[in-house]
Protein backbone atom coordinates (compact mmCIF):
# COMPACT_ATOMS: atom_id res chain seq x y z
CA UNK A 1 0.00 0.00 0.00
CA UNK A 2 2.93 2.02 0.65
CA UNK A 3 4.87 1.71 -2.42
CA UNK A 4 1.73 2.38 -4.62
CA UNK A 5 0.73 5.55 -3.09
CA UNK A 6 4.16 7.01 -2.98
CA UNK A 7 4.59 6.39 -6.38
CA UNK A 8 1.38 8.24 -7.03
CA UNK A 9 3.17 10.83 -4.82
CA UNK A 10 5.95 10.96 -6.57
CA UNK A 11 4.99 10.42 -10.06
CA UNK A 12 1.45 11.41 -9.93
CA UNK A 13 1.41 15.37 -8.40
CA UNK A 14 4.65 16.33 -8.10
CA UNK A 15 5.05 18.93 -9.77
CA UNK A 16 2.07 20.73 -8.62
CA UNK A 17 3.13 19.44 -5.07
CA UNK A 18 6.76 19.64 -4.07
CA UNK A 19 9.10 22.59 -5.32
CA UNK A 20 12.26 21.16 -3.64
CA UNK A 21 11.61 18.39 -1.24
CA UNK A 22 14.12 18.79 1.28
CA UNK A 23 13.89 16.38 4.08
CA UNK A 24 11.65 13.71 4.78
CA UNK A 25 10.41 11.64 7.91
CA UNK A 26 7.47 9.12 8.42
CA UNK A 27 4.87 9.86 10.57
CA UNK A 28 1.72 7.86 12.48
CA UNK A 29 -0.30 4.88 10.22
CA UNK A 30 3.21 4.66 7.51
CA UNK A 31 2.73 8.58 6.32
CA UNK A 32 5.24 11.02 5.15
CA UNK A 33 6.27 14.31 5.92
CA UNK A 34 8.12 16.51 3.69
CA UNK A 35 9.99 19.70 4.31
CA UNK A 36 9.69 22.12 1.04
CA UNK A 37 11.43 25.70 1.69
CA UNK A 38 10.54 27.01 -1.62
CA UNK A 39 6.94 26.33 -1.32
CA UNK A 40 6.78 27.71 2.29
CA UNK A 41 5.51 24.12 3.40
CA UNK A 42 5.29 20.46 5.11
CA UNK A 43 3.77 18.29 2.89
CA UNK A 44 1.88 15.75 4.51
CA UNK A 45 1.03 12.34 2.87
CA UNK A 46 -1.84 10.30 4.70
CA UNK A 47 -1.22 6.65 2.84
CA UNK A 48 -3.60 4.80 4.74
CA UNK A 49 -6.21 7.07 3.35
CA UNK A 50 -4.79 8.42 0.16
CA UNK A 51 -5.10 11.90 1.51
CA UNK A 52 -3.13 15.23 1.07
CA UNK A 53 -2.56 18.50 3.44
CA UNK A 54 -0.21 21.05 3.83
CA UNK A 55 1.42 22.75 6.85
CA UNK A 56 1.78 26.54 5.96
CA UNK A 57 2.02 28.28 9.56
CA UNK A 58 3.37 27.82 12.99
CA UNK A 59 0.66 29.61 14.81
CA UNK A 60 -0.16 32.79 13.53
CA UNK A 61 3.40 33.23 11.90
CA UNK A 62 4.11 31.43 8.12
CA UNK A 63 6.83 29.24 7.59
CA UNK A 64 9.50 30.41 6.20
CA UNK A 65 12.11 28.36 5.33
CA UNK A 66 11.36 24.38 6.56
CA UNK A 67 14.33 22.43 6.28
CA UNK A 68 14.17 19.91 8.70
CA UNK A 69 12.17 17.51 10.19
CA UNK A 70 11.54 14.45 13.09
CA UNK A 71 9.00 12.74 14.35
CA UNK A 72 9.18 10.93 17.90
CA UNK A 73 6.36 8.40 17.18
CA UNK A 74 3.84 9.33 19.72
CA UNK A 75 2.11 11.92 17.21
CA UNK A 76 4.28 14.85 17.41
CA UNK A 77 6.17 16.55 14.27
CA UNK A 78 9.21 18.73 14.60
CA UNK A 79 9.66 21.18 12.27
CA UNK A 80 12.97 23.40 12.04
CA UNK A 81 12.58 26.61 9.76
CA UNK A 82 16.13 28.24 9.06
CA UNK A 83 14.90 31.47 8.16
CA UNK A 84 12.54 32.02 11.16
CA UNK A 85 15.15 30.74 13.67
CA UNK A 86 12.56 28.61 15.27
CA UNK A 87 11.23 24.45 16.00
CA UNK A 88 8.03 24.25 16.03
CA UNK A 89 5.45 21.36 17.19
CA UNK A 90 2.99 20.36 15.39
CA UNK A 91 0.55 17.06 15.79
CA UNK A 92 1.05 14.44 12.59
CA UNK A 93 -2.43 15.64 11.07
CA UNK A 94 -0.75 19.25 10.88
CA UNK A 95 -1.87 21.35 13.79
CA UNK A 96 0.31 23.28 15.42
CA UNK A 97 1.03 22.33 19.21
CA UNK A 98 4.03 25.71 20.16
CA UNK A 99 7.42 26.74 19.51
CA UNK A 100 10.23 25.25 21.02
CA UNK A 101 11.71 27.49 24.49
CA UNK A 102 15.78 27.08 22.84
CA UNK A 103 18.54 29.29 23.20
CA UNK A 104 19.23 31.79 20.62
CA UNK A 105 18.85 30.20 16.95
CA UNK A 106 21.10 31.10 14.12
CA UNK A 107 20.16 28.48 11.74
CA UNK A 108 18.19 25.62 12.50
CA UNK A 109 18.20 22.75 9.89
CA UNK A 110 18.67 19.06 10.79
CA UNK A 111 16.61 17.18 13.33
CA UNK A 112 16.76 13.69 14.80
CA UNK A 113 14.43 12.26 17.72
CA UNK A 114 16.32 9.85 20.24
CA UNK A 115 13.26 7.26 20.63
CA UNK A 116 15.82 5.48 23.51
CA UNK A 117 16.41 8.24 25.61
CA UNK A 118 13.45 10.83 24.23
CA UNK A 119 15.86 13.50 23.23
CA UNK A 120 15.83 15.82 20.49
CA UNK A 121 18.78 16.42 18.67
CA UNK A 122 18.44 20.25 16.64
CA UNK A 123 21.30 21.01 14.60
CA UNK A 124 21.98 24.75 14.14
CA UNK A 125 24.39 25.37 11.08
CA UNK A 126 24.71 29.02 11.52
CA UNK A 127 25.86 28.83 14.97
CA UNK A 128 28.56 25.48 14.48
CA UNK A 129 26.70 23.43 17.23
CA UNK A 130 24.04 20.84 18.04
CA UNK A 131 21.26 21.54 20.38
CA UNK A 132 19.94 18.30 22.88
CA UNK A 133 16.60 18.98 23.73
CA UNK A 134 14.86 16.94 26.65
CA UNK A 135 10.87 17.86 25.81
CA UNK A 136 9.51 16.14 29.25
CA UNK A 137 11.75 18.91 30.69
CA UNK A 138 12.37 21.84 28.45
CA UNK A 139 16.07 20.95 29.27
CA UNK A 140 18.29 22.44 26.28
CA UNK A 141 22.12 21.36 26.07
CA UNK A 142 24.70 23.10 23.56
CA UNK A 143 26.63 20.29 22.17
CA UNK A 144 30.07 21.47 20.77
CA UNK A 145 31.77 24.80 19.05
CA UNK A 146 33.22 25.82 15.77
CA UNK A 147 36.66 24.40 14.95
CA UNK A 148 38.06 20.91 13.08
CA UNK A 149 39.01 18.89 16.30
CA UNK A 150 36.97 16.63 17.48
CA UNK A 151 33.33 17.44 18.98
CA UNK A 152 33.83 20.80 16.94
CA UNK A 153 31.91 21.66 14.17
CA UNK A 154 32.68 24.07 10.75
CA UNK A 155 28.90 24.37 9.42
CA UNK A 156 27.07 20.89 10.14
CA UNK A 157 24.02 20.39 8.60
CA UNK A 158 22.51 17.10 9.32
CA UNK A 159 22.14 14.48 11.74
CA UNK A 160 20.39 11.34 12.98
CA UNK A 161 20.15 8.92 15.58
CA UNK A 162 20.30 5.01 15.69
CA UNK A 163 18.58 2.49 18.02
CA UNK A 164 20.97 2.60 20.92
CA UNK A 165 21.14 6.39 20.60
CA UNK A 166 24.48 6.87 18.98
CA UNK A 167 24.31 10.19 17.41
CA UNK A 168 25.78 11.01 13.60
CA UNK A 169 26.33 13.98 12.05
CA UNK A 170 27.58 15.79 8.89
CA UNK A 171 29.57 18.21 9.67
CA UNK A 172 29.79 20.11 6.07
CA UNK A 173 32.96 22.08 5.73
CA UNK A 174 35.16 19.27 8.14
CA UNK A 175 34.18 16.95 5.50
CA UNK A 176 32.81 14.29 7.92
CA UNK A 177 30.58 12.60 9.67
CA UNK A 178 31.16 12.73 13.68
CA UNK A 179 29.62 9.81 15.71
CA UNK A 180 28.42 10.91 19.51
CA UNK A 181 27.28 9.41 22.24
CA UNK A 182 23.65 10.12 23.53
CA UNK A 183 25.00 12.27 26.34
CA UNK A 184 26.93 13.98 23.19
CA UNK A 185 30.23 12.60 24.49
CA UNK A 186 32.74 12.19 21.24
CA UNK A 187 33.25 8.96 19.97
CA UNK A 188 34.87 8.79 16.32
CA UNK A 189 34.57 10.35 13.09
CA UNK A 190 35.38 9.42 9.29
CA UNK A 191 35.87 11.17 6.23
CA UNK A 192 37.79 13.61 4.56
CA UNK A 193 37.06 16.08 1.16
CA UNK A 194 37.92 14.59 -1.92
CA UNK A 195 35.97 13.49 -5.68
CA UNK A 196 37.13 9.33 -4.67
CA UNK A 197 34.09 6.99 -3.58
CA UNK A 198 34.65 7.34 0.44
CA UNK A 199 35.31 11.29 0.49
CA UNK A 200 32.99 13.73 1.14
CA UNK A 201 32.19 17.35 -1.25
CA UNK A 202 28.95 18.70 0.04
CA UNK A 203 27.57 16.56 2.73
CA UNK A 204 23.71 16.81 3.36
CA UNK A 205 21.80 14.05 4.71
CA UNK A 206 22.72 11.48 7.08
CA UNK A 207 20.76 8.20 8.06
CA UNK A 208 21.38 4.86 9.59
CA UNK A 209 19.41 1.69 9.08
CA UNK A 210 18.74 -1.20 11.34
CA UNK A 211 21.88 -3.15 10.80
CA UNK A 212 23.92 0.17 11.39
CA UNK A 213 24.76 0.94 7.81
CA UNK A 214 25.60 4.42 7.79
CA UNK A 215 24.14 6.66 4.74
CA UNK A 216 25.61 10.22 3.41
CA UNK A 217 23.42 11.80 0.66
CA UNK A 218 26.58 13.86 -1.26
CA UNK A 219 24.47 16.90 -3.16
CA UNK A 220 27.38 17.72 -5.56
CA UNK A 221 27.53 14.48 -6.95
CA UNK A 222 24.16 12.99 -6.47
CA UNK A 223 25.28 9.96 -4.94
CA UNK A 224 24.41 8.12 -1.06
CA UNK A 225 27.30 6.98 0.08
CA UNK A 226 26.85 4.22 2.20
CA UNK A 227 29.66 2.92 5.39
CA UNK A 228 29.40 0.50 8.07
CA UNK A 229 29.80 1.02 11.57
CA UNK A 230 33.81 1.92 11.42
CA UNK A 231 33.06 4.05 8.45
CA UNK A 232 34.34 2.11 5.78
CA UNK A 233 32.56 2.54 2.30
CA UNK A 234 30.45 -0.32 0.92
CA UNK A 235 28.94 1.05 -1.73
CA UNK A 236 27.72 4.15 -3.42
CA UNK A 237 23.99 4.42 -4.74
CA UNK A 238 23.00 7.14 -7.43
CA UNK A 239 24.35 9.41 -9.82
CA UNK A 240 22.96 12.07 -11.78
CA UNK A 241 19.68 11.83 -13.46
CA UNK A 242 16.49 11.89 -13.74
CA UNK A 243 15.96 8.20 -13.96
CA UNK A 244 14.80 5.77 -10.94
CA UNK A 245 17.80 5.35 -8.59
CA UNK A 246 19.48 8.49 -9.98
CA UNK A 247 19.19 11.70 -8.62
CA UNK A 248 19.85 15.74 -8.64
CA UNK A 249 20.81 17.59 -5.92
CA UNK A 250 19.54 15.07 -3.04
CA UNK A 251 19.05 16.92 0.24
CA UNK A 252 17.78 14.59 2.97
CA UNK A 253 17.00 10.90 4.08
CA UNK A 254 15.00 8.94 6.51
CA UNK A 255 15.26 5.68 7.21
CA UNK A 256 12.27 3.27 8.32
CA UNK A 257 11.90 -0.27 8.13
CA UNK A 258 14.85 -0.19 6.31
CA UNK A 259 12.68 1.70 3.44
CA UNK A 260 15.27 4.82 2.40
CA UNK A 261 13.49 7.61 1.60
CA UNK A 262 15.23 10.15 -0.33
CA UNK A 263 14.27 13.79 -0.87
CA UNK A 264 15.66 14.36 -4.72
CA UNK A 265 15.63 18.07 -4.16
CA UNK A 266 16.08 19.17 -7.91
CA UNK A 267 13.88 16.30 -9.50
CA UNK A 268 10.90 17.81 -7.49
CA UNK A 269 10.32 14.41 -6.43
CA UNK A 270 10.79 11.35 -3.72
CA UNK A 271 12.40 8.54 -4.04
CA UNK A 272 12.11 4.84 -2.26
CA UNK A 273 14.91 2.52 -1.94
CA UNK A 274 16.34 -0.59 -0.51
CA UNK A 275 19.39 -1.99 0.34
CA UNK A 276 20.23 -4.76 -0.65
CA UNK A 277 24.26 -5.28 0.36
CA UNK A 278 27.56 -4.20 -1.20
CA UNK A 279 28.08 -4.73 -4.59
CA UNK A 280 31.40 -3.41 -5.35
CA UNK A 281 32.30 0.58 -5.22
CA UNK A 282 33.78 2.41 -7.81
CA UNK A 283 37.29 4.75 -7.89
CA UNK A 284 35.40 8.36 -8.06
CA UNK A 285 31.85 9.78 -8.04
CA UNK A 286 31.70 11.24 -11.13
Amino acid sequence: MIRRFLEWAVRGRTSRLMRRPFAVVTIADGGLAVADPDAHAVHLFDTARNRYKRITRAGREPLLSPVGLASDGNGRLYVSDSMARRVSVFSDGGKWRGDLDLPPLGRPTGLAYDRTHRFLWIVDTAEHHLIRFEPATGEARIIGRRGTGPGEFNYPVSVAVDRAGTVYVGDSMNFRIQVLGPEGRFLGAFGEPGTVAGRFDKIKGVAVDSEGHIYVVDALHDVIQIFDRRGSLLTVVGGSGTGPGEFWLPAGIHIDDDRIFVADSANHRLQILTFLGDRGTENDLG
